[in-house]
């Protein structure tokens, strides 16, 4: 069929169809390894951003807090605070943030921030967002205001503000992380958040992150009231989405394989067209017809077998 005598037309769409197939198979293979290291790439920095686990709303909190942290399979947990403040930059720059305050001994022991540290100093020392220290014109060892808008420090109702200084500048590079986020040392959010007694929440790390579903089901079980939550809850929007782009990657490659096997159906009514009398001739001399269908089908299943064989070891090569 694809290089006899006499072949003609279908020797040419029979070599289509083979490359088609080829094509269709190497994009689609190429396509799901591009998916697959960009969403692990995408966990990864979210999971070392976030932790495994997060827990809030806690009766007890003390209490509660002691005895998740004490569960084997916790590797570190740490309390935060967060709440929106005002950060106020160089000249006129200023930029609306989320405050998370945490213990500062803690921060690079728990989150994954591909930081940039700078030099000791009095001042608070406060760990911006990349984007946010450009838009604010700040790099490292630079000072600064952190006012809250929502608490009032004084009878005449002025918003609290805090003098700090920039301690390390942070990378992510995933959503908008980098430009919405800053992290403050506790004794700063205990200034700025006069109306907060107690911690928003409680980030775990574990040991074993195929574990995640398992503890967060058991912590739930444990504390009925709680909310808890694992990083892909927390971010489940955005793993709906990559998942929604990949069904439509593979459907948009996968037409290249349906026109492939057009090809292919085409190849094999051609060769039946040609080859019209040499079928006749064997159903003479008693060909049963099963015979005679086996022998074309076994041609399409030799083209479709070299040309997806051919696009996998491209592929995968």
């Amino acid at each position: 069929m694809l290089g006899g005598k006499g072949a003609g037309p279908s020797r040419l769409t029979g070599w289509i169809a083979i490359i088609g197939l080829a094509v269709g198979c190497m994009a689609m293979v190429l396509s799901i390894s591009v998916l697959n290291g960009f969403e692990s790439r995408i966990v990864k920095k979210i999971m070392g951003f976030e932790g495994d686990i997060r827990v809030s709303n806690l009766s007890n909190w003390d209490k509660a807090v002691a005895d998740i942290k004490s569960m084997d399979d916790v590797q570190i947990a740490i309390e935060f605070q967060q709440r929106k403040g005002l950060i106020l930059g160089r000249g006129d720059s200023q930029r609306m943030v989320l405050l998370k305050a945490v213990d500062p001994d803690l921060i690079t022991e728990f989150y994954n921030l591909n930081l940039v540290k700078g030099d000791q100093s009095k001042l608070p020392m406060v760990y911006l967002g990349e984007m946010t220290a450009k838009r604010l014109n700040l790099k490292l060892g630079d000072e600064f205001r952190i006012v809250s808008p929502i608490d009032k420090g004084s009878a005449w109702g002025m918003p609290i503000q805090v003098q700090c200084v920039v301690g390390g500048i942070f990378s992510i590079q995933v959503l908008d992380l980098d430009d919405k986020i800053a992290f403050i040392p506790r004794n700063v959010g205990k200034k700025l958040f006069i109306r907060k007694n107690s911690p928003d929440g409680l980030d775990i790390r574990l040991k074993n992150q195929v574990d995640v579903d398992v503890i967060a089901a058991l912590i739930q079980s444990q504390y009925p009231l709680a909310k808890v939550k694992t990083w892909k809850e927390l971010h489940h929007e955005l793993f709906g989405a990559m998942k929604f782009e990949r069904i439509g990657a593979l459907a948009v490659l996968s037409l290249i394989i349906v026109v492939a096997c057009f090809n292919l159906v085409t190849t094999l009514l051609l060769v039946m067209a040609q080859k019209i009398r040499e079928f006749g001739i064997l159903q003479i001399i008693g060909t049963p017809r099963k015979i005679i269908q086996s022998i074309v089908m076994n041609q399409g299943f030799m083209i479709g077998g070299i040309g997806v064989f051919t696009g996998l070891a491209i592929g995968l090569g």
